[in-house]
């Protein structure tokens, strides 16, 4: 059904009243081909022309154009846009490739105004270099990923992983298992990570269910023996080593989606993972994180090297850290004590 049109077959504004405040992110790029006859414009990594300096005249272009969509495009809500980053790029071809990414804590997504705002910063570079040629290609303008809301596009498939392989010693029992929700805690973060995910799996040692409610669980059984943590990523990645992974441990007792909303707001697929920073000691916090297919080398690498601490190899590695603002809480319940506590 079109969402633009009411049940008369009346064009119409979407009504969002009732969705909830998220953040909201999306990429948006744009491609276009300048002629030779710019070349001896281009100094170093922007082009000067007598109208000024092209690509900073394109950012500038860009971020009022993003701000503005609503104005243009009909039933576009009136979004406040909270951060637009851009990056352009010129090859040894003169190509020139425009990334954006728009963000925002709204009811509603942004791709609309990270595609607008590609668009313009290309018309913008056209226009500022017409009067060398008009010899200029508009390629190709499209989304690359947009998270928040409904709906979650990559540029590659994700999926989720929840880690119950571990003994549970200092619990004395299956922390998987422990009801703080009226559910196993495992299940009650696969179903937080469903919406975001092609597919959640648990990681558990084989035949460590049977038995249990969650038997019927998708799962990936450990193919590294005491692997840890580490064992059970690459376990994962044996099974979609082209994805991405969100590996969260079970016994995040405050686990929600809004954690999840702000790990996907700041992907980055060029790096190893995105994850959060530990609020005492600022390190990576490895078993709430997204990472991309980067991490499977670097991991394998660190395995055979009988590394099993991935707080050790995020330190060495490229990694995008955020911070555990409002509403975020990684926090895990090691102990009965601890569970008490917790409840309380």
């Amino acid at each position: 059904m079109l969402t633009h049109i009411d049940k008369n077959n009346f064009p119409t504004m979407v009504d969002v009243t009732h969705k909830d405040y998220s953040i909201r992110m999306a990429k948006a790029v744009s491609l276009i081909q300048l002629p030779e006859e710019v070349k001896p414009y281009l100094l170093g990594k922007e082009l000067i022309l007598k109208k000024g300096p092209v690509f900073q005249t394109a950012i500038i272009a860009g971020t009022m154009a993003a701000k503005k969509t609503y104005e243009v495009i009909p039933f576009c809500h009136q979004i406040p846009i909270e951060s637009c980053k851009f990056d352009i790029s010129i090859d040894d071809n003169l190509l020139v490739t425009i990334t954006c990414q728009v963000k925002t804590s709204f009811k509603t997504g942004v791709e609309m105004e990270a595609l607008h705002c590609a668009s313009v910063a290309a018309l913008t570079i056209y226009d500022m270099c017409k009067a060398v040629s008009h010899n200029i290609v508009m390629k190709e303008t499209k989304l690359v990923y947009k998270t928040g809301g409904k709906n979650t596009v990559l540029d590659r498939p994700t999926y989720g992983l929840v880690l119950t392989g571990g003994k549970s010693e200092r619990m004395g029992e299956p922390k998987a298992l422990i009801h703080y929700h009226g559910k196993a805690h495992a299940q009650w973060i696969k179903e937080i990570l469903d919406p975001f995910c092609k597919e959640v799996y648990l990681s558990a040692r084989q035949g460590q269910w049977v038995g249990s409610e969650l038997e019927q669980a998708p799962t990936i059984f450990d193919k590294y023996e005491n692997g840890g943590p580490i064992g059970a990523l690459l376990s994962a990645f044996s099974e979609h080593p082209q994805a991405n992974w969100i590996v969260v441990a079970c016994d995040l007792i405050h686990f929600n989606k809004s954690i999840i909303e702000k790990l996907l707001a700041n992907y980055n697929p060029d790096v190893v993972a995105t994850a959060y920073k530990n609020l005492e000691k600022e390190f990576p916090e490895p078993l709430c994180t997204l990472y991309t297919p980067i991490a499977q080398g670097i991991f394998l690498d660190a395995f055979k090297s009988d590394i099993r601490c991935p707080v050790k190899v995020l330190r060495n590695s490229q990694v995008d850290l955020i911070y555990q603002d409002r509403g975020i809480s990684l926090a895990n319940i090691n102990t009965q004590e601890e569970r008490k506590h917790a409840i309380h």
